[in-house]
């Protein structure tokens, strides 16, 4: 199933999904021990991801240093899409994720992507608000602060209040122009310093890639090829 990036209802379907965030991987967190080792990154990433161990396909876990700081990188599988996350290894917080495949807008992650995946994960959402309100790491919230009215998610990771990815979506969207562009790609970084969401859309044969500030919203970097 393709998803119509412009398609009427997009906004509200995205927000109401990423109500739904962090409740997956924040529980998962509880339950691994600290510092993090291949089978807690493994835990949390696929609970983040909302798939189960037997049927993630390729999965690989190793140990990094990345920026001065030891983390677990967990790629896996699972139907038409390849997931990566990137996960400290002193306290299991996620620092990169990202869904890239035939079938984005089915996905989940930390950011839910589409009503299917909140259909999938409708029974977390009590535990996802319960969270929400008991870890500062975890909080989301709306706002309508979007410009076409509807509510923008907006998360808060260690302490740093973002905008949630269905906004970057949106942004990347209405500037490329193409309004049946297909989600392709979306991936979340925080390197330490900056926080940015990269998103890719695909149009017939044009291709557009945008790095957009998670904190601002301001596109870092826009290319068409």
């Amino acid at each position: 199933m393709k998803k119509k990036m412009m398609e009427k209802g997009f906004a509200a379907v995205i927000c109401t999904a990423g109500v739904l965030a962090f409740s997956g991987a924040a529980l998962a967190q509880e339950s691994v021990s600290l510092p993090l080792d291949e089978a807690g990154a493994e835990t949390i990433a696929l609970a983040d991801a909302g798939v189960e161990e037997a049927d993630a396909t390729r999965l690989r876990t190793m140990r990094e240093r990345e920026d001065g700081e030891d983390v677990v990188e967990v790629k896996f599988s699972y139907g038409d899409n390849s997931y990566e996350y990137m996960l400290r290894e002193s306290d299991g917080m996620i620092l990169e994720w990202s869904v890239e495949g035939r079938a984005v807008d089915e996905a989940v992650a930390e950011l839910t992507l589409t009503d299917d995946g909140a259909a999938k994960d409708a029974q977390k959402g009590d535990a996802a608000e319960a969270q929400a309100e008991t870890d500062p790491s975890a909080e989301v919230q709306t706002d309508a602060g979007s410009p076409d009215g509807s509510a923008v998610v907006r998360t808060t990771v260690d302490g740093t209040e973002l905008i949630g990815y269905e906004e970057a979506v949106r942004i990347a969207a209405e500037d490329s122009g193409a309004a049946e562009a297909e989600l392709v790609k979306i991936k979340f970084e925080y390197d330490g310093r900056f926080y940015d969401y990269e998103v890719e859309l695909r149009e017939g044969r044009a291709e557009y890639e945008y790095k957009i500030d998670a904190q601002t919203g301001e596109i870092v970097e826009a290319e068409r090829d």
